[in-house]
């Protein structure tokens, strides 16, 4: 037991875990010009890759580094329990280190941070044209089956929402049974592409199945994240184990502002179902009003210059107006507007004028500048502390005759 408590509270474990970091943060930096940021990120520093096998061109185009590693998530979460052990319990304790106590715990309080953002953090835009009124963003990655009952084609009760946790890491092999809660069936999903198109079977190179004159066509995936629009093949299993007829389910493109993919209709027991795959939606607490979207460009150039989003937030019937520009979001109710996007800019004179705004739920999202903070006063007071010893000792001493 005291050898653990030595090894997990030591320096050499954290400057161990500090290198590693060092390297991941490099070739994850040079990975992301093939893969993309989204891909980088969930391959080095997300917390289900329990390990990374770099693959990153490092001294040449030619030339690649193949080094297996812990995941990022995990050395900084070994990271904190090493500060924790070694940078506050075992650290001795007095008035003359209050300022490195508190520096270390803010280090700790900063990689907490980063953990829960990984975990709890919803980041979605919220597209809005002049004039119109939202109290929700579309998520920009994460996929979600909805289901809800029709009476009369009109929805009714509650959607039932399968979340990204349940699709992820489906490949086009696998074939997954999906649990629908309370409904009468569940869903069996197949042959799942990260990106597609739905088009006619005839004429298409694709060699994917045919659902009733319908085909899934295999799209390259794209670098940015948000672009990609993954589908897959479904059917209904019921609860005599019996199956439905296959059909398609497929995210509509990120092009499409309004307007989705029209959901697939399962009946089960009697009852009508609406089925469909799409981005997750993410509700926000109050409607956002955009009065006007106000973008300025370089001269002779496409090369935006400012955005601005003169909105209305809408609480408790009273309208409250804000500005959302470049650099200055609003934050209101555990969410953060950021000014994301604008419409097309001078080629686009005469278009309707919209505003995305993207919207971030972290629970963590203050604590970073707030650790940052501490560390400031930790090692202020540190300095003072040591300037102070310094001085009292000079001043003890005595003078030479």
């Amino acid at each position: 037991m005291q050898r653990l408590w030595k090894f997990f509270s030591g320096f050499g474990l954290a400057t161990t875990l500090l290198v590693i970091l060092g390297i991941q943060t490099w070739l994850a930096t040079l990975e992301m010009v093939d893969a993309g940021l989204l891909a980088t990120l969930q391959k080095y520093f997300h917390w289900s890759s329990w390990y990374v096998l770099a693959k990153a061109p490092v001294f040449g185009s030619d030339l690649k580094l193949i080094i297996p590693m812990p995941g990022g998530y995990w050395v900084c979460a070994l990271l904190m329990v090493n500060m924790i052990l070694g940078g506050l319990i075992r650290a001795r304790k007095g008035w003359k280190t209050i300022g490195v106590l508190m520096s270390h715990f803010a280090i700790i309080f900063m990689i907490a941070a980063g953990g829960v953002a990984q975990v709890f953090e919803k980041r979605g835009v919220m597209i809005l044209f002049e004039g119109d009124q939202s109290d929700y963003a579309v998520s920009l990655t994460d996929p979600t089956i909805e289901v809800l009952e029709l009476d009369g084609g009109q929805a009714t009760g509650m959607v039932t929402v399968v979340g990204e946790p349940e699709l992820r890491g489906l490949e086009p092999s696998d074939v997954r049974r999906v649990i629908l809660p309370d409904q009468p069936f569940d869903l069996e999903l197949t042959g799942w592409l990260p990106n597609v198109a739905v088009r006619p079977a005839s004429g298409s190179q694709s060699s994917n199945p045919v659902v009733d004159g319908w085909r899934l066509l295999d799209l390259p995936v794209e670098k940015e994240g948000e672009l990609n629009s993954p589908g897959c093949y479904a059917r209904a299993i019921f609860a005599d184990g019996s199956k439905g007829d296959a059909f398609i389910m497929a995210v509509p493109p990120s092009g499409f502002i309004k307007g989705t993919f029209p959901p697939q209709v399962v009946e089960a027991e009697g009852r009508r179902f609406a089925v469909r795959l799409a981005k997750e939606t993410i509700p926000v607490p109050f409607p956002i009003q955009l009065d006007d979207a106000i973008a300025e460009y370089f001269p002779n150039s496409m090369k935006p210059k400012s955005f601005m989003s003169k909105i209305q937030r809408i609480e408790d019937g009273e309208q409250i107006k804000v500005d959302i520009s470049m650099n200055e979001p609003m934050r209101r109710g555990g969410f953060t507007f950021f000014q994301r996007t604008m419409s097309g800019g001078p080629q686009a004179a005469g278009a309707p004028e919209y505003s995305g705004l993207e919207v971030v739920s972290n629970p963590a999202d203050k604590w970073p500048e707030y650790s940052l903070y501490m560390v400031a006063v930790g090692l202020f007071i540190h300095f003072v502390t040591k300037l102070w010893i310094f001085l009292l000792g000079s001043s003890r001493k005595p003078s030479k005759a």
